[in-house]
């Protein structure tokens, strides 16, 4: 069976969606996840939906349609990437605020990262496999190709999303800090007037232990309500990618 041009082209265009859309994917994304998975994964993915996708465009347009994949593909994998990378950021100031920022492993899917981080993480994960999260993340692949031909993705609507996106990590990440600062803030009035009414006590000698034991107090209590908050963006994550699919569309 001959092979044409046009399968080759489409071929490509394909799997450079699901490839992009893949390497972000929480697991199997991650630089831990073995290469040949990945690609095995990645390269039946294509393989599969290439027979039914139909592209138009012209070779002097090639440019112009990879352009618009990677910004579509990218957006798409960051309405699932930018819940992790909010919790990353949100156990980091957690940890900082606790004085347990020197503490840090390295974590295969964000980078350096404390141990506070690294808790919080995994524990996303498990709710994200138990909720069948990425089973979310393939069926946007599938319906992206459904809904948006090959190059017709609107490039500035997709581009205001993954800044809208972006602006979501910083908003999830403060939820997720705020009681410990909070209940740190309180501590460090008290202790200031404490230190104004009794001059002689050794504020610094009593802060770090109040810290770390505030600390973990607000974050053994808060561990449940975290776990329901992140679901209920776990939940959400099938509209948010069907929304930007139609976003796309436009």
């Amino acid at each position: 069976m001959e092979i044409t041009g046009k399968e080759i082209i489409t071929f490509v265009a394909v799997l450079m969606r699901v490839g992009l859309i893949f390497s972000f994917l929480p697991f199997l994304g991650s630089k831990a996840a073995p290469m040949q998975l990945r690609a095995g994964l990645i390269l039946a993915i294509s393989l599969v939906i290439t027979p039914v996708v139909q592209i138009e465009f012209k070779t002097q347009e090639m440019v112009l349609v990879l352009m618009k994949e990677l910004v579509f593909s990218f957006v798409i994998a960051l309405a699932v990437r930018f819940i992790f990378y909010a919790i990353d950021a949100g156990a980091q100031v957690v940890a900082t605020t606790m004085g347990l920022s020197m503490a840090t492993v390295f974590n295969p899917e964000i980078g350096q990262s404390t141990e506070v981080a690294r808790l919080y993480g995994f524990m996303a994960v498990i709710l994200f496999l138990t909720m069948n999260g990425h089973h979310y993340f393939i069926y946007a692949i599938v319906k992206s190709f459904q809904v948006i031909p090959m190059g017709g993705v609107d490039l500035s609507a997709m581009l205001k999303a993954g800044i809208k996106l972006s602006g979501l990590v910083f908003e999830i990440a403060i939820k997720i800090a705020a009681p410990v600062i909070a209940v740190v803030m309180i501590n460090n009035i008290l202790l200031g007037a404490l230190y104004k009414l009794i001059p002689q006590f050794n504020i610094f000698f009593v802060a770090y232990p109040l810290y770390l034991a505030l600390g973990f107090v607000v974050l053994m209590i808060g561990l449940p309500f975290f776990l329901i908050f992140i679901t209920g963006y776990f939940s959400d994550m099938r509209n948010y990618l069907n929304n930007l699919i139609l976003i796309g569309a436009k």
